[in-house]
């Protein structure tokens, strides 16, 4: 397992661990585990394809826009959030119908940190380096399919849940 240090007083940490076949990136504040998200490797792939979109949105909010509100679903019930009166970068794990109480806030150093850390991680670990969203794989191709990934859609439990369209 390798861990990584975000920012200067170095609460945030970023761990690489192997689990079965896979590597899993953990964001966490450094002596509390229930602050922490987990990352699979779609997840990671997701998050990567995020972080341009993420970053500026960050910056605005540290120049003072005031417009700013950012939710970016990154897979199953994980999001990234950048929202007006809260100076950080928030990863956050949903759940239904209750909230969320499993998550790290990065300050935006530590933000920046985890930036360029991303294409250290990629390159130390190929495996996370070539990981794909979910939604490249040949199951996405039709929208019933598309609909049927827990990944793209965590609260959805199948189809039937899919409100009907009645033509009149």
């Amino acid at each position: 397992m390798k861990t990584y240090k975000l920012g200067t007083t170095g609460d945030r940490i970023v761990t690489v661990k192997k689990c079965g076949e896979d590597h899993i990136v953990t964001i966490r504040v450094k002596d509390d585990e229930k602050k922490s998200i987990e990352l699979s490797p779609k997840r990671w792939a997701t998050f990567r394809q995020n972080v341009d979109n993420i970053t500026t949105s960050a910056n605005a909010m540290a120049t003072g826009d005031e417009g700013i509100k950012l939710w970016q679903h990154i897979g199953g019930g994980h999001y990234v959030s950048v929202t007006l009166g809260y100076q950080c970068v928030d990863f956050r794990k949903w759940f239904q119908p209750y909230g969320s109480k499993r998550g790290v806030a990065l300050r935006f150093d530590e933000w920046s940190d985890l930036c360029t850390l991303v294409a250290t991680i990629n390159t130390t670990y190929p495996s996370l380096g070539s990981a794909l969203p979910c939604y490249y794989n040949d199951d996405h191709m039709n929208q019933v399919g598309w609909l049927n990934c827990t990944e793209c859609h965590p609260f959805l439990d199948n189809l039937s849940q899919m409100p009907t369209v009645k033509t009149i």
